[in-house]
């Protein structure tokens, strides 16, 4: 499956459980979050399509079963492969950076 047709399966897995997928500009790769009640997975704009996969994906296997939705062979195929990352670096973790202008805030 071509980069912009799993990037849309994803998007549309995603939405299908509550979250809304943006790519927005920024210095930051992206992950899912909560703000103000919204769900959100962020990606950065500049990246790849395929980059951008793998962020929602990475997202997304944290909040799907393997069995419990129907999925297409590749999307099933990235989550387990994002799943397997995670599970086996399980020390690797985001460290949130802020600036000083969000401590002004």
């Amino acid at each position: 499956m071509k980069a912009d047709k799993l990037f849309e399966e994803l998007t549309s897995l995603a939405k299908s459980l509550g979250y809304s997928v943006r790519r927005e500009t920024g210095t930051f790769r992206g992950g899912g979050c909560v703000v103000h009640d919204q769900r959100l997975i962020i990606v950065n704009r500049s990246m790849p399509i395929e980059a951008a996969c793998v962020i929602v994906a990475r997202a997304l296997c944290r909040m799907v079963g393997t069995d419990d939705t129907f999925m297409k062979p590749a999307v099933r195929d990235i989550l387990q492969r994002e799943r397997d990352y995670i599970q086996a670096h399980p020390d690797v973790e985001i460290n949130v950076q802020r600036s000083e202008a969000a401590d002004a805030a």
